[in-house]
């Protein structure tokens, strides 16, 4: 009877995009690693993952004849929860870093992202654009999301601002909107995805403070799995595969 209620239980977690904190390795399972907090690219709604990562990774199970199982997994635990083996990818908004390199391989880019920055409209330069309105608020507040990329940029260029770190960037935006900061960091696809669900009230640019891309980190003791993803992101970026996906939740996006 337990062996029963077992298999019944495993059958109804891989129905669909469900999430589950552990599963063991199995040559039939893609588990994929997430922190689903960046819309458009990662992130969950009703229960479900969601986002041009979410459908890479199911057409990227259908392409390895594995079922995708995602695993929800703090943003700053994903690294040691693919050295643990707990995971076999990581596809979470994750840029390429020289210190991350030290401890993942990462695959092809599929995405060249970058940072970007977002403003009140009623705070930016309109003729200086992304640069003019950086510079006007340089000194000011300014957020970012913590433990990203967009922190260490902010430190980095922005030591006269009073800086603000937040946990989403969903937290960030809404910062802005509340005037509690001036002016907000993050990767340009969810900056751009922001903007255009609150237009009334901020204003992004398509130019990039930063270029930064964006890829999957495999696990170095799993060299197949690596050259299996290499292989199939070459022929996504040969048949467009890649670009319809993010042209559907970015349409303005040209890559």
């Amino acid at each position: 009877m337990k062996r029963f209620v077992f298999l019944c239980s495993l059958a109804a977690l891989l129905a669909g995009c469900q999430t589950t904190p552990t599963v063991r390795p199995d040559p039939s399972i893609l588990r994929v690693g997430v922190a689903p907090r960046s819309r458009p690219l990662i992130y969950k709604e009703n229960g479900q993952i969601m986002g041009i990562e979410a459908d890479l990774a199911q057409k990227l199970g259908r392409e390895l004849n594995r079922t995708v199982v995602f695993v929800e997994t703090p943003w700053d635990k994903l690294i040691d929860h693919l050295e643990q083996n707990k995971i076999d990818i990581i596809m979470s908004n994750m840029t390429i870093t020289s210190a991350r390199r030290m401890r993942v391989n990462f695959t092809t880019p599929y995405l060249q992202s970058g940072l970007t920055a977002m403003f009140r409209r009623d705070n930016y330069d309109p003729q200086g654009g992304l640069i003019g309105s950086t510079i006007r608020n340089q000194t000011k507040r300014i957020g970012y999301v913590d433990n990203t990329t967009g922190e260490f940029f902010c430190l980095k260029r922005f030591d006269r601002g009073k800086l603000f770190g937040y946990e989403t960037p969903k937290a960030g935006v809404q910062a802005l909107i509340d005037n509690k900061i001036d002016m907000f960091v993050h990767d340009a696809p969810i900056i751009w995805w922001s903007a255009a669900r609150h237009e009334s009230s901020v204003v992004a640019f398509q130019q990039a403070l930063q270029v930064e891309p964006l890829a999957w980190a495999i696990g170095r003791h799993n060299s197949l799995l690596l050259e299996d993803v290499n292989a199939i992101l070459a022929r996504w970026e040969k048949d467009g595969t890649t670009r319809k996906v993010i042209q559907k939740w970015i349409p303005t996006f040209d890559m």
